[in-house]
């Protein structure tokens, strides 16, 4: 091991190497990988050293013989390259070109694997950023570069879109999802949302991406790590901030390539990185007590952070996870990276995971839960009095802070994708406007625009599940047949176009009135009967939007409906949003555009059925 000496794997470079860095762009032959941020002793995989030498490190306490085998394109045979046991790993540094190919080959002091595979095993490396995906190979990446710089918007003002890759990409283009969904940026950023929140692009082994095979590395079948980067790059370029979607409470239950990494698994305790774990329904827990699975947990949060410029962390299913470990993580990401949101999903939910593991928001499921309550009449959406308070806590979800709750209260991924050709839960799983009579009934849709434009004025942060903005109806999944509809999205349907208008425009008007994101909230006006509520957000009047929705079949269209303001007489207020305008689907003159206050507080409107209006200061 000649030259172990010249690489510190808690993450920071030698001198050297740091110099390196620091070259000139154009002498990419001097340059190594640049330096990390985050410090983690148990850091692994390859590095960069200079243009031309990469060091490798695996850990593998069982392993004997261990040796990095490497094979340029072309090449008959693979160059075995041996490396030096330091303690429970193993690491060599040697002449490398980016894009080649290599693997780890090694044998075990505890071969639970002799049967199936004999003496020699041939692994991949867990912290390989490229593989060859149904194969034991990785692809070398070229030296790491920072990405260019980017300006996400601050925590309360995102407005986040939902997307699976690779079905948001159609069938045909599937196999290159990220370079896909890159020429299509523009598309959410003209529909006034500011961030995307991608469901996993970690290498997985089932279909929606749940089931993580390597915690670094790029969805294969979607396209390359570099097509990744430039994914998140193109983003950044249309002003989208990016939030990844990490599964780090489980390993895959399909094609898992961490099991019995180094040979050992005694009792199918799934070795190294698995013993000692129970099993969920979506795989084995991570050995979340041993300090490399720890670590190994970390830089994948690392990669993505510093590798790939990622502006925040969606956590899945934090409650399979030690509660210990969700504080150590968030501490130390929020301690390196302070800027970057991380958001969890719990079941139950609970402010708990912010206030005390440490996160920043959470996902909200009840938002939807208690919605479809509500649309359908039952379960309490049938009693007035309960309505209004199911309503309020919508607003105002009850231990939450302001950026506390994520809302997706016309479905996430959760509610409207279906695995089972839409029996799930007794095919329960769809789309909203398929819970209302489908795409063709004009209740239904007056309904879904109410309903989203409700959601931009709740605190907390609103997130649409793609499709949801085109009225796309049945259910999501990976299929040929309920794939994202393009067609819809850049078609001529008048019901989609109708619909993109006001997600545009409730979009804007968040951002617009600064009242909609910042803390200050009070409901001003209750109406149980009717099912009206009326809440004031923001306390200053040139932030102000008072936010009056309707659910119910009744209207008033005389401005013969009194609602109170919070505020004194005397007060003009503009219509800012009225979902039941003709250009998003209703009818000219179904709001009134200006009212003035009277004595009592009170403004004399027009309210439409199934309507969200929004008004302002004058």
């Amino acid at each position: 091991f000649a030259q172990a000496s010249s690489v510190v794997w808690r993450g920071l470079p030698c001198a050297a190497a740091m110099a390196e860095v620091a070259a000139p762009a154009g002498d990419a032959g001097a340059e190594g990988d640049m330096p990390v941020r985050w410090q983690l002793a148990h850091a692994c995989g390859p590095r960069w050293t200079s243009g031309r030498t990469c060091a490798f490190r695996v850990w593998a306490p069982h392993g004997e013989d261990v040796a990095v085998q490497l094979q340029e394109a072309g090449a008959a045979e693979p160059r075995e390259v041996p490396m030096k046991r330091e303690g429970d790993f193993w690491e060599v540094e040697t002449e490398a070109s980016p894009g080649m190919r290599y693997r780890i080959a090694m044998g075990s002091s505890w071969n639970d694997c002799f049967q199936q595979e004999g003496a020699r095993l041939y692994r991949r490396d867990p912290c390989a950023r490229e593989t060859d995906f149904e194969s034991t190979w990785c692809i070398l990446h070229p030296p790491l570069r920072p990405m260019p710089e980017f300006q996400a918007p601050k925590f309360n003002e995102l407005i986040m879109y939902e997307i699976h890759l690779g079905s948001w990409a159609p069938a045909d283009q599937e196999s290159r999802a990220f370079a896909y969904a890159a020429e299509k940026m523009d598309y959410v950023a003209k529909l006034g949302f500011n961030a995307i929140q991608f469901m996993p692009t970690a290498e997985f082994g089932g279909i929606w991406g749940y089931n993580s095979r390597q915690l670094l590395s790029a969805h294969g079948p979607w396209g390359s790590a570099a097509d990744m980067r430039r994914l998140v790059e193109r983003a950044h370029a249309a002003g989208l901030a990016v939030i990844f979607d990490v599964v780090l409470n489980h390993g895959s239950s399909k094609k898992n390539t961490l099991w019995n990494w180094d040979g050992f698994g005694p009792d199918n305790c799934g070795g190294i990185y698995f013993e000692g774990e129970k099993d969920t329904p979506w795989g084995k827990r991570f050995a979340f007590q041993k300090a490399e699975v720890q670590d190994y947990l970390k830089q994948s949060c690392r990669t993505w952070i510093e590798e790939y410029g990622v502006d925040g962390l969606r956590f899945d299913s934090v409650h399979n996870m030690p509660w210990w470990l969700l504080q150590q993580l968030t501490h130390a990401i929020k301690e390196h990276y302070p800027d970057k949101i991380l958001i969890a999903e719990i079941t139950p939910e609970s402010p708990s995971v912010i206030n005390e593991a440490g996160f920043h928001s959470c996902w909200v499921h009840a938002t939807h839960f208690d919605s479809v309550k509500l649309m359908k009449k039952f379960d309490g959406g049938e009693d007035p009095s309960r309505r209004i308070k199911m309503l309020k806590n919508m607003v105002m979800p009850h231990g939450f802070p302001n950026i506390g709750g994520v809302h997706s209260l016309l479905g996430s991924h959760d509610q409207i994708g279906d695995r089972h050709d839409g029996k799930d839960d007794g095919g329960s799983h769809r789309y909203y406007i398929s819970r209302l009579g489908g795409r063709d009934n004009w209740h239904g849709r007056a309904q879904c625009r109410a309903l989203f434009a409700f959601q931009n004025c709740l605190r907390g942060l609103p997130m649409t599940f793609m499709g949801t903005e085109t009225l796309q109806d049945q259910w999501w999944h990976v299929d040929h047949h309920h794939r994202f509809n393009w067609g819809l999205a850049e078609g001529e349907d008048g019901n989609a176009a109708d619909m993109r208008r006001l997600v545009a425009a409730s979009n804007g008007l968040r951002l617009a009135a600064v009242g909609l994101v910042e803390d200050d909230c009070r409901f001003v006006h209750e109406d149980g009967g009717s099912t009206i509520l009326a809440f004031l957000r923001g306390s200053e009047p040139q932030k102000a939007a008072l936010c009056i929705l309707h659910l119910g079949e009744a209207q008033w269209d005389k401005c013969d409906y009194g609602v109170c303001t919070g505020w004194g007489g005397g007060v003009t207020w503009r219509l800012a949003l009225n979902s039941q305008a003709k250009e998003f689907g209703g009818w000219e003159g179904s709001g009134t555009d200006e009212a003035k206050s009277d004595d009592s507080g009170k403004i004399h409107i027009n309210i439409p059925k199934w309507s969200m209006l929004v008004y302002r200061p004058a």
